[in-house]
């Protein structure tokens, strides 16, 4: 997604720093290649990945063709996984992911990929998780937040496949909230209010500021949540809160938005219970003072009635009270031999700016 917006931590374009920032940037962050590398150098001394190398005889390749605008018809996924020996399943309209995938499994795949956004490879992920065989993950979708804390090429989707024909098996944690696994995160309060809007597709930018101008002024506006914060008190209202699938990185930190490793074995929490006061459009970053940051293996969210959710960027419901819980290691993954989850190689395209801190709450997750 482009709409010619700059951000460069907090002295461009307010109104888009505070719709796509607002979340979780607390500041901007100085990348260099040399400081890149030191960050890689710590993640492998500090990340045990499980790694093996069993040997795959009949992988299957879920593909979405319309994730990314077609990205995976432009770069010829289908044929390229032909001539590896995968078994692709083109999806159609009005398909089960999770019967597809649990059908190919029951049918002998003994690995399940994924050719899509992220919210289509959690529930890929999950079936994968639920009958112990590998996953693969190949991102042909908008932004592939999962695919880039995984350390994988985001800009040469078909380089995903060597996972199967040369590459290792690590093992990642995954999150459930209630029965839906994510790999990323869930969202409540802005943006899962307006991700639940009408058009909102069509018109992302225009439908969070203006649900951000509403929630900013009313509290009344806001979804009504209970939960706990750290300091022992109770929220009725939610601004904004997240919880990931491990924790990201945010201030002083070149990869800021990202998650440096997969298998901490904890869920990120982070919440915003009060924006500042005043005009919303021109609010900065440094106004931000209701700020809360902790990890747990566990989170319970209450309401008095339905609990809407962006969930890996889609607009999802659950029955109150939900549960969200990380599953440690619970996920074996495939991928391309060398490949370290928590680097981005020096040149490659990173979420180390405000527009991608925002796609990390589910903005164009598709």
């Amino acid at each position: 997604m482009d709409d010619g917006i700059t951000a460069d931590g907090g002295t461009g374009n307010r109104r888009a720093v505070l719709v796509f920032g607002i979340a979780f940037a607390l500041g901007a962050a100085a990348a260099g290649i040399f400081w890149r590398r030191q960050v890689r150098a710590l993640v492998l001394r500090a990340v045990p990945y499980a790694r093996r190398k069993d040997r795959i005889s009949h992988p299957v390749l879920i593909i979405n063709p319309w994730s990314g605008d077609g990205k995976a018809e432009r770069y010829g996924l289908a044929e390229a996984a032909a001539d590896a020996g995968i078994e692709t399943i083109m999806l159609r309209r009005g398909d089960d992911l999770a019967e597809l995938a649990g059908r190919a499994i029951a049918g002998g795949a003994d690995a399940i990929g994924m050719a899509g956004g992220d919210g289509s490879l959690g529930i890929v992920a999950g079936v994968a998780a639920e009958h112990e065989i590998p996953f693969f993950c190949v991102p042909v979708g908008t932004r592939n937040h999962f695919a880039l804390d995984l350390g994988l090429d985001r800009d040469d989707p078909v380089s995903a496949l060597d996972a199967i024909r040369d590459g290792d098996e690590i093992l990642v944690d995954y999150a459930v909230a209630g029965d839906r696994p994510f790999l990323n995160n869930v969202s409540f309060g802005l943006y899962a209010q307006a991700v639940h809007q009408d058009g909102y597709r069509e018109n992302k930018l225009a439908t969070l500021a203006a649900t951000l101008a509403k929630d900013a002024t009313d509290v009344d506006a806001r979804e009504s949540l209970r939960f706990t914060t750290p300091d022992g008190r109770t929220h009725e209202h939610a601004f904004l809160l997240l919880i990931a699938n491990n924790p990201y990185v945010y201030s002083g930190h070149p990869d800021y938005g990202r998650r440096m490793r997969l298998d901490g074995g904890t869920l990120g929490i982070d919440a915003i219970t009060d924006p500042p006061s005043g005009d919303a459009a021109n609010m900065a970053l440094r106004d931000i003072r209701a700020m809360h940051r902790w990890e747990a293996p566990s989170y319970r969210i209450e309401s008095d009635g339905d609990i809407h959710v962006g969930l890996d960027g889609e607009a999802v419901g659950f029955e109150s009270p939900l549960e969200i819980a990380i599953h440690p290691g619970g996920l074996r993954v495939l991928v391309p031999s060398g490949t370290e989850p928590g680097y981005v190689p020096a040149g490659a395209a990173a979420a180390a700016n405000l527009l991608d801190l925002g796609e990390t709450i589910g903005i164009g997750a598709s």
